[in-house]
């Protein structure tokens, strides 16, 4: 069959590598757009002039940076990944999917790199994320921590979408390298599953809730501190008032702080800065007093995502311009820990949750299976499933109860239609086989007719001499001799007719009959020999008989069955010599390992084919063309293995003929002596 040309495009790892292309673009804009929003950005501070000057690179390449980082590198890691996928999607070769160790590797990946991409969508955006943190100035840790915490919500919400968008691309894979002997590979539960898929998003609500509520608290305590400093500082500071210089530094340091953890420096007019009480100011915090302190209304920031603001006001002093810097931090650990323990106590009772719902929708689940397997393994035919929830699982219970009882039916149907082809089968090497005994008979009924003849004449005989003087007791004696010969030869046809007809009578049964019956090997080999002797002398084919079985090892089961069987190998063994006569077949019986008789067939034919030998004993198949059924060796196995607990095997070799094994457990009697 011809195989189309799979484009790139067309490629598995093309089409994962596209799909978290999209993911990521679509993280890096919400990323853009609500970051600022959420880590309380300074107004004017980011694609500004002022971003330049502090991070080198402006926001938006700062992110952009970042995509391309992810981009390149997911998608080589991918591509990597995807090589051996790829490289057998793009194989014209139809006989690629009997490839084993090919085919299973792909099953495997496809089982294991959903969960090794799910990771390295998180990791690899990371490194990306510190590698320009690192390369665009001194951060504070607060705001790396915070950005580290916001963009790994956001990275597990994104790459649990990309894991659920991507299971269908690995199904279609699983699908198209389907086969029953190919195996499965990496495992992962499903409760894990769903709390792979489900707890991200959780995780990233939660998280951003808590953050948008801290960001509130804190927002609400800076427009408070804002606005007290800015009505203080208006009070005690007038901005059209000319001030010394000396007497406004003082002045300032007077000036009351509303925490001992406050701070406040003053700028001079060559942008030199004097510390007055607690620390000194951040370069940040100096850059955007002096390069927003119009537009900011009279309040400055410490820095991305620090919660350190700042009022000023501006005065004039002999020496110039001086503005008066009030500096306080607004954040709060307590709110912090309190927003923290929150956050992780609504993520483990969800986690809880979450593990409860699919632990106990996996059970559900398992107890159909559970009770599928118990159907599957029972002996003793169909079972209903128990219908244990009113809900898809349920239906699925229902719907398989409904398939089962089909199935039963149809079951039903091709047992008797096998049963059929069975009886029609045995009735036909019935009929074969009473011709052949029908001709051996016939030997001994001429001679028992002959014997009667004989036996007439003797009569006649003794008849006619008596009274006669000439005839003597030693005459008489004679007649009789002659008559107890004729007598015994008469019994010996008579015994073998008896024999043959007993035998023919067993092959009645069937294959399927169940009387179980005590017997040894010399027996069964006798019934073969009376029931397969016009057969063999019919086509000029020899049969050595070797039995290195003592009579006191015997066998359980039905021997009529045991007698089919070999009837049957040994009919195809002639078959197989294809009418070339004075050729042999070998029967042979021995112990092996004094707990199993071992029963040989073997002939010295051209050998099994191929086709043949793959097939023997799964199906029936047969190599008489449309004279032959298969049915013959299909059921001698099943018959061996079911009644007899034992098994047949075979070995072949070309131009040399083939051998059928037979070994039945054997039952010890006791021993005559």
């Amino acid at each position: 069959m011809k195989k189309k040309n799979i484009s790139f495009f067309g490629l598995p790892s093309t089409k994962i590598a596209f799909r978290f292309i999209c993911i990521a673009f679509m993280t890096i804009l919400a990323v853009y757009f609500l970051l600022p929003t959420l880590l309380n950005y300074p107004p004017e501070s980011i694609n500004t002039a002022f971003d330049i000057h502090m991070s080198g690179i402006p926001f938006v390449a700062q992110l952009s940076l970042i995509f391309i980082f992810i981009a390149i590198v997911i998608s080589i890691l991918i591509k990597v990944l995807f090589k051996p996928i790829d490289l057998w999607y793009k194989d014209p070769n139809p006989n690629k999917y009997n490839n084993f160790k090919k085919v299973s590797a792909i099953r495997k990946k496809c089982f294991s790199l959903p969960y090794l991409i799910f990771f390295c969508e998180i990791i690899v955006p990371i490194i990306g994320i510190v590698l320009v943190l690192t390369l665009t100035g001194s951060h504070q840790p607060i705001m790396i921590f915070k950005i580290l915490l916001l963009i790994f919500s956001f990275l597990l919400f994104f790459a649990s979408i990309s894991y659920t968008s991507s299971q269908r691309l690995y199904s279609q894979i699983l699908k198209d390298t389907y086969s029953k002997k190919y195996t499965i590979g990496f495992r992962v539960s499903l409760k894990n599953k769903i709390l792979l898929q489900i707890l991200p998003i959780s995780v990233m609500g939660v998280f951003l809730t808590s953050l948008i509520a801290y960001t509130q608290v804190i927002k609400g305590k800076e427009d408070s501190l804002y606005e007290a400093y800015k009505l203080s500082l208006n009070d005690n500071f007038s901005t059209t008032t000319e001030y010394n210089s000396d007497e406004l530094i003082q002045y300032f340091s007077d000036f009351t702080l509303m925490d001992i953890s406050h701070s406040k420096f003053i700028i001079s007019p060559d942008n030199s800065y004097l510390t007055v009480k607690g620390f000194d100011p951040t370069g940040f915090m100096l850059e955007y007093t002096y390069e927003f302190a119009t537009e900011s209304m009279g309040r400055t920031y410490d820095g991305y995502g620090v919660d350190t603001q700042g009022n000023y006001i501006k005065v004039h002093t002999d020496k110039g311009i001086y503005t008066l810097v009030v500096s306080y931090s607004v954040y709060s650990s307590e709110t912090l820990l309190f927003l923290l323990i929150d956050f992780l106590f609504i993520i483990l009772l969800t986690t809880l949750f979450l593990d409860i719902f699919a632990t106990s929708l996996a059970k559900n689940i398992g107890t159909v299976t559970d009770s599928l397997e118990n159907i599957a393994n029972t002996s003793t035919g169909m079972t209903q499933l128990p219908i244990i929830s009113n809900d898809e699982i349920g239906d699925l219970s229902a719907a398989y109860n409904k398939v089962q009882e089909m199935s039963e039916d149809n079951l039903k149907q091709i047992k008797d239609n096998q049963n059929l082809l069975i009886e029609r089968e045995r009735l036909a090497s019935l009929g074969q086989m009473i011709g052949g005994i029908a001709h051996n008979l016939k030997t001994p009924i001429m001679s028992i007719a002959g014997a009667s003849e004989g036996l007439t004449k003797l009569v006649d005989e003794l008849e006619m001499s008596l009274g006669n003087p000439i005839v003597t007791e030693e005459d008489y004696h004679a007649i009789a001799r002659d008559m107890r010969s004729w007598i015994e030869k008469m019994k010996t046809h008579t015994s073998y007719m008896s024999d043959v007809i007993t035998v023919v009578k067993g092959q009645t049964v069937t294959f399927s009959d169940d009387q179980v019956f005590t017997f040894n090997v010399d027996t069964l080999f006798k019934q073969v020999d009376i029931l397969m002797r016009h057969e063999l002398k019919s086509s000029l084919t020899n049969l050595r008989v070797v039995n290195n079985v003592s009579n006191s090892v015997t066998i359980k089961g039905n021997i009529n069955s045991l007698v089919q069987i070999l009837n049957n190998i040994i009919s195809n063994a002639i078959q197989a010599y294809n009418g070339k006569t004075d050729e042999f077949i070998d029967l042979l019986a021995d112990m092996r390992d004094n707990t199993t008789i071992e029963i040989v067939i073997r002939d010295y034919g051209p050998g099994l084919p191929k086709v043949v030998q793959d097939n023997l004993f799964k199906q029936m198949i047969t190599t008489k063309g449309k004279s032959g059924t298969g049915l013959g060796l299909f059921m001698s196995y099943s018959n061996i293995k079911a009644h007899f607990k034992g098994d047949i095997t075979f070995e072949t070799w070309e131009n040399e003929g083939t051998a059928f094994i037979i070994t039945i457990p054997i039952d010890y009697n006791d021993k005559e002596v």
